[in-house]
């Protein structure tokens, strides 16, 4: 029933089946993470037995990638609705532009593009560089 939901808004939105589509596709290790904390807070959790295992790390990751990716489709469906009752507005005063107010607009497209940025933040540079060198090939490829 999930996958079946998850199915229908992936059609409902290519935001969300391109961010799923890099997300189905990661590969983690159950066994290990690296720990991006100070040395003190390590040292403090692991006296307190605190230590969050693999799993609760990989979780934690695709949870928060699932969040930015909500925040990115959402504020873009609320900029493709702004922008049409913008453009409305013009139509309904004789094509005054004037009456075009652009600050929620604008307000809209930066949080997405926030967010946006946040979920890009979790991609490894390396893996930017393969994919990069990849579609360079296939780009040389093609002529």
């Amino acid at each position: 029933r999930i996958v079946k939901a998850e199915t229908t808004r992936e059609n409902a939105s290519e935001v969300r089946r391109a961010f799923n589509i890099y997300t189905t596709n990661l590969n983690f290790n159950p066994e290990k993470y690296v720990y991006s904390g100070s040395a003190e807070e390590k040292k403090r959790m692991i006296r307190e037995d605190k230590m969050p295992t693999a799993v609760d790390v990989i979780r934690s990751d695709l949870d928060a990638r699932d969040l930015y990716r909500n925040v990115v489709q959402t504020k873009l469906e609320d900029a493709k609705a702004e922008f049409l009752f913008q453009a409305k507005q013009v139509e309904e005063n004789n094509g005054d532009v004037d009456r075009f107010e652009v600050s929620e607009l604008l307000s809209l497209l930066r949080d997405a593009a926030t967010a946006a940025d946040k979920w890009f933040s979790f991609i490894p540079d390396e893996d930017v560089e393969t994919a990069l060198s990849i579609v360079k090939k296939e780009n040389r490829l093609s002529f």
